[in-house]
């Protein structure tokens, strides 16, 4: 186990031991919810106890982005996402730490419970540096249309989330805007920066926390939105328990997604790495889906200021939709192009391999025929006649030998010269082929020896077929200049019996009746005496 790995198995060990942090904010959260709900104590106590709570978070907070941060195995972007949540963490601690001492100086003031000047300042500070860090995340984009279909969807959702902070938020009376303080007005931007953070990057496939941190920390942020929405009128006494509740349980919730992501990343290392990026996403449809549900909402309550911001949300959240989907037309036709273009391609390619193949297959079938036939003659050659007759033989059936040496050959040659000697080849050769049946072969093994390799049935007369082949070849031949040239025909015929053993071998057979035939004086037959 190398450095690196040890240091990764000690820190998940401290981790694991550290769950009673989790334990104690899910613990602490749910006493002080009850507490809230049984509207415990004055509204002093329970606004100064409010901040208290949320100033330990934060404690929390810091502590557990900064152990983050340290963790083994993040990317850069990632570990800097960290450090600036960590920081982020210490300036809202300030931020409450002041607003514990205005709130304990005067419960009862408006902005007591949600947060006075200093404690705004501290907010929109620590909230601007971790929208920077998280806005300059890279999105690994491929292309600027992938670009372009990201954003749109992006502000598709943005769109509703305007919608639904308004309605939230914002009172039914514009007048009534004047009147609100402005921290009642911050908690609702912020969120739609976190909306529009989160977005950007759950979709674009490159968030630096765990989806399960991502969904916990958008479980706090509607819980923040429900008590914005408890102070959309004004703070009353029987609320404001209740948006102090909500709002402690936001900030806990925000605390328990990074522990959560903390602890995924401890046992998985690899949970931040670059998710495959959906080619589409269903949250902008969603989020239209939301809007006109907001707006038919208003409309049965009849709130005219809610209607018509919802008319102006669902207008331009479908006109987004309307653009994105025409630019997923334009690509989807551009995509059909290229793929027209790939398959007119693939079919050149495959027609150009076709013809490859079928000129390879031709070149093997002239090469494998310059290998096995004469060239002057065209007859098998040698080395063909042998595998014929070694295959003839290994069939069983009757198999005969003819060899055949044509007599006077070398005094056409002297006589009418090497040309008129191949005219003499090639006209025995095809004479030669006329006297043989389609089955049986005739192939040119030398010089001027020709080979026959015949199987005969019953009926077949060799003593016929010899005659007939010295007849053919002893006819004259014209050659050039106007003259013939005549040659004659020495044949040893060899007959395979059970005890021959190979072509070979009759072979030597039918030439030594040949020879014989030579030597008693040309022009005749002999068969090779049995064995």
């Amino acid at each position: 186990m190398d450095v690196r790995q040890g240091r990764a198995v000690r820190a998940r060990d401290r981790w694991g031991r550290a769950d009673r942090l989790l334990v104690g904010l899910l613990g602490g959260t749910a006493a002080l919810v009850a507490l809230y709900a049984a509207d415990f104590a004055t509204t002093g106590v329970q606004v100064v106890t409010a901040w208290v709570a949320v100033a330990a978070i934060h404690v929390c907070l810091a502590g557990v982005a900064r152990s983050t941060a340290r963790m083994p195995g993040l990317s850069a972007p990632a570990r800097r996402f960290w450090w600036s949540v960590a920081v982020a963490g210490v300036i809202y601690l300030l931020g409450d730490l002041a607003q514990v001492v205005v709130a304990a100086r005067d419960p009862y003031a408006p902005f007591a419970a949600t947060g006075g000047t200093i404690q705004m300042v501290t907010l929109a500070l620590g909230s601007a540096g971790l929208m920077f860090t998280l806005l300059t995340v890279p999105l690994g984009f491929r292309s600027s249309r992938e670009r372009t279909r990201f954003w749109l969807d992006v502000a598709t959702v943005m769109v509703a989330a305007v919608v639904v902070g308004w309605y939230l938020v914002v009172p039914e009376r514009p007048a009534a805007l004047l009147d609100m303080a402005a921290p009642v007005l911050a908690g609702p931007v912020v969120i739609l920066l976190c909306v529009f953070v989160v977005a950007k990057l759950v979709m674009s496939g490159t968030a630096p926390f765990t989806r399960l941190c991502g969904l916990i920390g958008a479980g706090g942020a509607a819980v923040k939105s429900g008590a914005d929405a408890l102070g959309r009128d004004g703070l009353t006494d029987s609320r404001l328990h209740l948006f102090l509740a909500c709002t402690v349980v936001a900030h806990a919730l925000l605390t328990i997604a990074l522990r959560a992501n903390q602890i995924q990343l401890a046992g998985r290392p690899e949970a931040l790495r670059l998710r495959r990026r959906k080619p589409y996403s269903l949250l902008p449809y969603g989020s239209i889906a939301v809007t006109y549900l907001l707006l038919t909402i208003a409309v049965v309550r009849d709130e005219p200021v809610t209607v018509a911001v919802g008319l102006a949300g669902a207008a331009v959240s479908t006109l987004l939709v309307v653009v994105r989907q025409l630019v997923a037309f334009r690509d989807n036709a551009r995509l059909l192009d290229e793929l027209d273009a790939k398959v007119r391609e693939l079919h050149l390619t495959q027609e150009g391999l076709h013809a490859s193949l079928a000129e390879r297959d031709a070149l093997a079938a002239r090469l494998r025929h310059h290998a096995f036939h004469d060239g002057l003659t065209g007859l098998p050659n040698r080395v063909l006649y042998a595998e014929r007759l070694d295959a003839a033989l290994a069939e069983g059936r009757p198999v005969v030998a003819m060899l055949i040496d044509l007599d006077g050959f070398k005094q056409v040659n002297d006589q009418w010269g090497h040309a008129a000697g191949d005219s003499v080849l090639r006209e025995v050769a095809g004479r030669l082929r006329a006297c043989l049946r389609d089955g049986d072969t005739v192939a040119r093994i030398g010089g001027d020896e020709f080979a026959v390799l015949l199987q005969p049935g019953p009926d077949d007369d060799l003593h016929d077929v010899a005659a007939r082949i010295i007849r053919t070849v002893e006819q004259p031949v014209a050659v050039e200049g106007g003259g013939s040239a005549r040659v004659g025909a020495s044949v040893g015929i060899a007959v395979a019996t059970a005890a021959t053993d190979s072509g070979n071998a009759l072979l030597r057979e039918a030439d030594r009746a040949m020879y014989a035939v030579k030597r008693d004086g040309k022009g005749a037959y002999a068969l090779a005496p049995a064995r």
